[in-house]
Formats: C-alpha cells, structure tokens, sequence
C-alpha cells in the first residue's frame, strides 16, 4: 500500500485543491461500483457462505481479474486521454499499474475486507458486500495516479507509482540508519506484543493496540525523516493516517491470514508478538522512506 500512502501524504495537495478533479474522481468511483455491480453480485454469490482456504483464495484471484481494467480506466480518466491512445504509448507502464494496484493491492483489499467482516465483527453472510469497495478503492488510486502522471514533464514508464520512486532507494542509500531505527522500533513493539499477547485475547482491542503501537512508532520515524514545521498539526495528521488507519488493516490482514486461513495455533505471546513486530517493521520502514523522499534527501534529489 506503499503507492496509496505516497498519494495521501506526498500528493495530497495536488489532488484535493481542485473541486472539480474531487467531482470527476467521484463519478470514476460510483461508475466503477455501478459497472462492477454484475461480477461483484456473482463473487458476492459465490462466497457466501465459504470458508475454505483454496476457495476463498480463488474468489479472492477472480476479484483481482475484475479490478484489473478498473484500474487502467481509472488512470485513463485521471490522465484525461482515451485508454487505448495511452496503451499504445504508455503500454509497459499500463501493464504495471494493472499487476500492482489492479491486482496486487486489490488482493490485500479483499482479505481486509474480509479480516474485517469476519475476523473482528464476527459476520460471514455480510462479508461479501463489502467487496464492492475494492473496485472503489481501485478505481479511486488509478485516476489518481493518472491524474499526477499527466502533470509530469517525464513521459517514460515507470514501474512504482505514483512516481517511479521505489523504497529501494532508502535501502541503499542509508542502509545502516534505516536498519538501526526499523531493527529498534520493531524489537520493542514485538516485546510490548509479547507481554501483551496473553492479557488481550479480544482481536479488536489487540487491533486498538497494534494502531497506537505502530501508528506512533511510524509517526516518529516519519518525523525523524522529515521534522515538519508545522509540528502538532501535520504529526496529528500523520498518526491518524496513515498511522492508526494503515497499522490496524496491516494487522487485520495479518491476523486473519495467519489464524482463521492458516489455522495457525501459536501461543498468544508469539502470535501477537510476531504480528505486532512486523506491523511496526512494515509501517516504520514504509514512514521513513516517506519522510526522507518528502525532505529530498535520497536518491540524489534535493
């Protein structure tokens, strides 16, 4: 969800001074949902009432075919062309953007919406409503990106959206500090879930505490990247998203795969130590490359 957090914190003020770009986004958004609406019925209809692994894995796979073409519509529209002018010059960065946020991020969307129907709310015949809101959410990122990718000067392809600027780029750069810091917060976070596992079995009070935990870890290292000027109102911004917001759908997605897919069994200090640790690992090293991308100081830009 790197992609997502990029255009929510880097590229928020490009994409919400303008009226009428938030009005056309909208209609790109209930188009999809109403377009969808068909194949969605059917998945809807399909898992029901299943809760076998290779099933829902499939179902999960057959929705990501369906967010496909809803993701290169959704750039279309944003990038303001017709699609099949942009796939005869952008094809290789269409086909990317279709395998990351069309089928990749529309797979981690599915077992969210899963994780939270059933895995927190305790429903199963609800869970496949919400699957409508992938397309939405799939939708919304393609315009997005296209809506940037029309405003830059450089037309070649890229394969990290929204701007060709993959987290690689912190790795090699500043490999020591980043592994210090992530390696620091994730060690304490997964003690703090170690201590914390046999005292909070409820998975939606374990999900408030891996949000706090997390969200403040990756606020912190966000700061240490890029100290904001604005000191109180841009960090509060942060912490709720994606801070909270980002660590407990990590978790949600996490925990629903490991316990109720895998049927893993652990003991509850390492169950929730490990899902604690690697939130906190995901979300820091994900904040820090935001931080640091946000200053210029990586990548040999200033």
């Amino acid at each position: 969800m790197l992609h997502r957090m990029k255009l929510r914190v880097l590229y928020r003020d490009q994409l919400v001074k303008e009226k009428a770009l938030a009005r056309k986004r909208l209609r790109v958004v209930l188009l999809a949902g109403l377009i969808t609406y068909p194949p969605f019925l059917g998945i809807t209809y399909l898992i029901f009432s299943e809760a076998r692994v290779l099933p829902l894995v499939l179902i999960g796979l057959l929705t990501c075919v369906v967010c496909m073409p809803i993701a290169l519509t959704g750039y279309a529209k944003g990038f303001g062309q017709d699609l099949s002018i942009l796939w005869r010059q952008r094809r290789e960065e269409l086909l990317w953007l279709a395998f990351k946020v069309g089928f990749c991020y529309a797979f981690v969307l599915y077992w969210m919406i899963l994780g939270i129907v059933e895995f927190l709310l305790g429903y199963h015949a609800f869970r496949a409503m919400l699957i409508s809101f992938v397309a939405s959410a799939v939708a919304r990122d393609g315009f997005e990106i296209g809506h940037l990718r029309a405003q830059q000067a450089d037309t070649r392809a890229i394969h990290t959206f929204p701007d060709g600027r993959p987290i690689s780029e912190l790795l090699v750069a500043r490999p020591r500090e980043t592994f210090g810091l992530v390696a620091a917060a994730t060690v304490l976070a997964g003690g703090l879930g170690l201590w914390l596992g046999p005292l909070v079995i409820n998975p939606r009070y374990q999900t408030l505490w891996v949000a706090v935990v997390a969200g403040v870890s990756a606020t912190a290292l966000y700061a240490y990247a890029y100290p904001p000027h604005r000191v109180s109102s841009v960090l509060r911004r942060f912490f709720i998203w994606p801070g909270i917001v980002l660590s407990a759908t990590y978790f949600v997605v996490l925990a629903y795969l490991l316990r109720v897919v895998g049927e893993t069994k652990l003991p509850p200090s390492l169950d929730f130590g490990l899902l604690m640790a690697v939130c906190t690992a995901w979300m820091g090293l994900s904040s820090l490359f935001l931080g640091f991308l946000q200053k210029g100081t990586i990548g040999g830009h200033r």
